[in-house]
């Protein structure tokens, strides 16, 4: 039996969340046409974006982003692929060639998930 209280609460929507391995493909396919960003150093400059702006929700998914392909671990949902914006993206794409290619060694993605992990923390504090 359906009563008023129960019509009154909404049905629990279900949180859809992938594996990190899956939000690369979805970044991917979103990213397929995108080049990455001139610079030349996709590591430093999203750590630079991290440090500069701690508190939004952007840098905050991107240092997520980046702890992730460094682990090659992570947990995100889908769509948290739309937080990004197209320069935020190209870095992105920047960061995804550097790691597939093995630019940067695991020293230099180690150290730049320090460096973002103590921005945001002294952002938290």
């Amino acid at each position: 039996m359906n009563t008023s209280a129960d019509a009154s609460v909404p049905a629990a929507v279900p949180v859809e969340e992938h594996s990190f391995a899956r939000f690369l493909v979805e970044l991917r396919h979103i990213t397929r046409f995108m080049t990455a960003a001139a610079n030349g150093h996709p590591l430093n400059d999203a750590v630079k974006h991290i440090e500069s702006n701690p508190a939004f929700a952007q840098s905050r998914l991107l240092s997520r982003v980046i702890t992730a392909l460094n682990t090659r671990q992570g947990e995100f949902r889908t769509a948290e692929v739309s937080v990004f914006d197209g320069e935020t993206l190209k870095l992105i794409v920047g960061l995804m060639h550097a790691k597939d290619a093995g630019t940067f060694t695991s020293g230099e993605w180690d150290s730049a998930v320090n460096r973002i992990h103590a921005a945001l923390c002294a952002w938290d504090a």
